[in-house]
């Protein structure tokens, strides 16, 4: 659902139940969307996230090394010197 903010304004609480439902709503400005009215996370919602990519990627012994900080500050001040020309 398409809202317009001042349409949004005086039906909140309508808008917050639609929400509640599962339905998606979308603020709008001048026909063009801004923002999103999304659920709130749910208590421990986070814990499903929190190891969701263990075994999908592996890191390489030493990776957070401060020799491989190095080499990362370097690649950085390079961009960064890229720009400055």
């Amino acid at each position: 659902m398409e809202v317009g903010i001042r349409e949004a304004k005086s039906n909140l609480s309508k808008l917050v139940a639609s929400v509640g439902q599962g339905e998606k709503v979308y603020l709008t400005s001048r026909g063009q969307r801004v923002a999103e009215i999304i659920p709130a996370a749910t208590k421990g919602a986070w814990r499903l996230a929190y190891g969701s990519l263990s075994g999908k990627i592996t890191l390489y012994p030493g990776w957070d090394s401060p020799a491989e900080d190095k080499k990362l500050e370097h690649l950085f001040e390079a961009l960064q010197d890229e720009r400055a020309e």
